[in-house]
């Protein structure tokens, strides 16, 4: 029988938003296209892939959440969750299982899911600043 995880989720979350927000902006949240979080996080957003946005890389930096496709301004805040944590969902099984990506030390499925949310339902950030957090939560292979 596997062993039951004692990482609380939330507090997971909690600790990779607070590793990755630094007011007045997210701390590393350097659009770059030598940073894997930024270009899959650009990838799996793409018309290509989720069909968040059509925009290039460089144009996607200052995209905000309430930009893609996903957000409904007609939605309340609870509709929205249920979207956004889906979206979130999806990205980090994108994450892990296509291209390879481990959770960092202290993160998982639940938190990474939690973190993503949190930014995904809050209008004026970026995907600049989404992909930040992404990085705190995701080891990508080239980072081995």
């Amino acid at each position: 029988m596997p062993k039951k995880s004692t990482l609380n989720p939330a507090k997971a979350a909690a600790a990779a938003l607070n590793a990755a927000a630094a007011p007045p902006t997210i701390k590393n949240a350097v659009w770059s296209n030598n940073n894997a979080a930024c270009v899959n996080t650009w990838f799996c957003l793409s018309a290509q892939t989720l069909g968040q946005f059509d925009a290039s890389f460089d144009d996607a930096e200052t995209l905000q959440m309430n930009e893609l496709a996903y957000w409904n301004d007609l939605a309340g805040p609870d509709n929205r969750e249920v979207e956004a944590a889906a979206l979130a969902d999806i990205m980090t099984k994108l994450f892990t299982n296509m291209l390879g990506a481990r959770y960092e030390t202290g993160q998982n499925y639940a938190s990474a899911v939690v973190a993503m949310t949190l930014i995904l339902t809050d209008a004026k950030k970026t995907v600049c600043e989404f992909a930040a957090v992404v990085d705190e939560l995701h080891c990508f292979t080239t980072e081995r």
